[in-house]
């Protein structure tokens, strides 16, 4: 647990904040901004985008298909159990990443997973102490999303747990515990763009 927390301090003590904006801050050495094709192979990058197309899961927004989402293969170092990255789709592909979701999973465990969300808001708000900051609960009969937010007229970082009801969870194949979320914000206005 506190080798955890302490790789965790180090990722997030890689955050530098200029013009108001989180522009330095690294998830698996990957920032906002960075190419892709640093961190995966060409080939690899359109394999993911071809699976997920049949997902549609951004349905909901005005331009659904504005970005697209790839998840990075996962290595056994990593402090998250996967990560997902999104760049614009565009032709031709520009491989820039504009969102990275890294996630954990607490599967039926969401007083774990609070736990540790509190832990990295404590560290994000000591370290950002003027950055505009605030929870959201949303509850429903799917289950309850618990976020924490930072970012000034966007949402920049996130860090969230999520239980879902089960059956719920496993029809839809969703994930279940801790988000931890960085985007620039054209990728954040565009999440916040619904139908």
């Amino acid at each position: 647990m506190k080798k955890l927390l302490l790789i965790l301090f180090f990722s997030i003590s890689q955050i530098t904040f200029a013009d108001d904006e989180f522009s330095d801050f690294q998830v698996l050495d990957m920032r906002v901004g960075d190419s892709l094709l640093d961190f995966m192979a060409e080939d690899e990058i359109l394999d993911e985008i071809d699976k997920r197309k049949k997902l549609n899961r951004y349905s909901h927004l005005k331009e659904p298909n504005k970005f697209l989402e790839i998840t990075v293969p996962k290595q056994e170092h990593y402090l998250y159990d996967g990560v997902d990255v999104f760049i614009k789709n565009t032709v031709p592909k520009n491989y820039t990443i504009h969102g990275i979701r890294g996630y954990r999973y607490y599967i039926e465990d969401f007083d774990a997973c609070i736990k540790r969300r509190n832990q990295i808001v404590e560290i994000l708000t000591n370290m950002f102490p003027d950055v505009k900051t605030g929870p959201f609960i949303e509850e429903d009969n799917e289950g309850i999303m618990d976020k924490f937010s930072l970012g000034n007229s966007e949402r920049i970082i996130d860090v969230s747990c999520s239980d879902l009801e089960e059956t719920y969870r496993l029809k839809n194949n969703f994930r279940e515990g801790l988000e931890f979320v960085i985007r620039n914000e054209e990728f954040s206005k565009w999440g916040l763009d619904y139908k």
